[in-house]
């Protein structure tokens, strides 16, 4: 396997002429500072002719050449970088980014070392911070025995790696952390996965896996897939108890009939926070049908997807008759499943629904004008927040009065996903 070392060059050049000797590397490359007015820049320590080094500090003029003579590095073998602006950090931390990005495209299969120890604070800085970045480059510095606070003791230099895995994790951690806060589960899982391929201790490994969990559990439920959901939560279900205790009534366990609307509604939540309008509007309506065909079962024994007019008011039944399919068989959709609803007399749902139909119309409306219902106008911000309201408000009411109704009571209500766990 090749090596490619990243030095930042300027100080003292016999650690960085250490790290050379000790590394072998196939090939150099040297961040230096250019020319700053009069001047020179660290360059000059790698490709300067003649005694351009100096052996201790000060001597009169410098007794020793330049460091690629010193390390024996043949031509082709190191490659120099200059930074005009050596002290700004901004400028050489994306220096350095560059160069690593170069470097893992030229040579994707090498061993990338990242010694930081030459160079102005902005460099030394900006490469640490670039790798520590990047995540794939080993991290090192050149320490040796000190008796000031001017440099280490000549001939006492050593390269030691810089151990930046809980700096790492750290990092994943919080990044994972943010993508969390918008309900991206796979993408926080992506995250964790390559924190634990590459970073992970013996003191981080629990954590990332219950994390990992987590994530993969909420992502299944976010998809729907419920059995897997709670496979997935199950071992890590002291941190997550209500949410399991709800999964357990979605799966049938003790549950009141309604918690598959209840779902609904909050998945549309999390989809308006990633802003996907249309994808919100279409679990809303979801919603309100499953609602409706949820009471009209459980209350009058009517099945929507295959209605027995002879069970519903009479006053529906010429309306209901039109939507007999050629099979003879009466679906009935959203609405008048909720006009269906509203004819039983004395129906609390229905009582409910009625002075709320013509803004519940509203909603249709924008909702069969979206490209994934009938039409091509896209579900904006404005469009959700005003109509989503009203329609949460009254699914949550309808539940309520339905239980009441039914003599039954939520034994896990839900609650938004979580977007973060310790």
């Amino acid at each position: 396997m090749q090596t490619i070392l990243i030095l930042t060059v300027g100080g003292s050049h016999q650690p960085l002429v250490r790290s050379i000797q000790q590394n072998l590397p196939n090939l150099v490359y040297f961040l230096c500072s250019a020319d700053g007015g009069k001047l020179k820049g660290s360059y000059t320590q790698v490709l300067g002719e003649g005694n351009v080094c100096s052996s201790r500090p000060g001597l009169d003029a410098p007794d020793l050449p330049n460091i690629v003579q010193q390390a024996a590095l043949q031509p082709g073998q190191f490659d120099v970088r200059q930074i005009a602006e050596f002290d700004n950090l901004s400028e050489c931390y994306l220096a350095a980014m560059r160069l690593i990005d170069e470097a893992h495209r030229s040579y994707p299969d090498a061993r990338l070392l990242a010694d930081y120890t030459g160079g102005t604070k902005s460099m030394t800085a900006g490469l640490a911070a670039a790798a520590l970045d990047d995540g794939r480059c080993e991290i090192q510095l050149v320490s040796g025995l000190r008796q000031d606070l001017v440099k280490v003791v000549d001939q006492t230099e050593f390269v030691r790696p810089v151990r930046v895995w809980d700096a790492q994790i750290a990092r994943r951690i919080q990044a994972a952390r943010n993508v969390l806060a918008r309900y991206d589960y796979v993408g926080a899982a992506r995250i964790l996965e390559d924190a634990a391929a590459r970073f992970a201790s013996d003191q981080t490994l629990d954590m990332l896996q219950r994390w990992l969990s987590l994530c993969r559990g909420f992502d299944a439920w976010d998809r729907f897939d419920h059995a897997a959901a709670r496979q997935l939560l199950q071992p890590y279900r002291k941190h997550v108890v209500p949410y399991c205790q709800f999964l357990d009534s979605l799966l049938g366990e003790k549950g009141h009939g309604f918690e598959w609307v209840e779902d609904l509604v909050q998945n549309a939540g999390r989809r308006a926070a990633q802003e996907r309008f249309d994808d919100a509007v279409g679990r809303l309506y979801r919603a309100l049908e499953l609602a409706a065909q949820t009471w009209l079962q459980i209350r009058y024994e009517i099945q929507t997807g295959n209605a027995d007019l002879t069970r519903v008011p009479e006053s529906q039944r010429e309306a209901l008759g039109r939507h007999r399919n050629e099979k003879g068989i009466v679906k009935i959709p959203l609405l008048a499943a909720w006009d269906t609803i509203a004819a039983f007399a004395d129906d609390p749902l229905g009582q409910a629904f009625l002075p709320r139909r013509d803004r519940l119309i509203n909603f249709l409306t924008t909702r069969n004008n979206s490209l994934f219902a009938h039409g091509f106008r896209p579900i904006g911000s404005t469009d959700y927040r005003v109509q989503s309201g009203e329609v949460m408000a009254f699914l949550e009411q309808t539940i309520e009065l339905a239980l009441v109704t039914l003599g039954k009571r939520r034994t896990a209500g839900l609650h938004q996903f979580p977007t973060q766990w310790e």
